[in-house]
């Protein structure tokens, strides 16, 4: 063998140690991650609060507040989200998520005004519904339903979309209109 095959033999080996490296990392994530999805707080991994991908208004997460990609008040239960807990005697505007439609595909929302958006998961696998430009982001594991708060909306037409990878490629998307 000479010294150039024996290179990238080596590369190769060392490009899939690597890979394999980056699976594991990314399934131990999601498995501890598990337990918070569809909640801001909880012990991190994918979708929980603290290092794991998504992070946390203080973590270090791809898309929390600090060191995090997108930076603060983007997602739901990150620095200066818009969202919050239910809030009592507030109307309720449900949405559901099942694979691969959120339904309805206009949401409508109260301007100015406190509401509770509720996400109902019927599908099989975790759905979120993120509304990028209202800083909101629910998750709802497999049949659960999550329900947050949101007040003084700003009158306008946002789009909305499931988070989860691949999911709005698919045809999770629908308008959020505020009036």
């Amino acid at each position: 063998m000479n010294a150039t095959r024996i290179f990238g033999i080596v590369a190769a080996l060392s490009g899939a140690a690597l890979l394999a490296l980056v699976i594991v990392s990314g399934a131990t994530g999601v498995v501890s991650g598990i337990s918070s999805v569809g909640t801001s707080t909880g012990p991190g991994g994918m979708m929980g609060s603290g290092t794991g991908m998504m992070g946390s208004g203080s973590g270090t997460g791809m898309m929390g507040s600090g060191t995090g990609m997108t930076g603060p008040g983007m997602m739901y239960g990150w620095a200066g989200a818009t969202t919050s807990a239910a809030i009592p005697g507030a109307p309720e505007v449900r949405v559901t998520a099942s694979e691969f439609a959120l339904a309805p595909a206009e949401i409508v929302l109260p301007a100015g005004t406190a509401v509770n958006l509720t996400l109902v998961n019927t599908g099989a696998l975790t759905h979120d519904l993120t509304i990028p430009a209202l800083g909101v982001r629910v998750v709802a594991a497999a049949g659960q339903t999550q329900t947050v708060g949101l007040q003084s909306l700003a009158a306008g037409t946002y789009q909305a979309y499931c988070g989860i990878d691949g999911h709005a490629a698919a045809g999770m998307r629908a308008t959020v209109v505020v009036r």
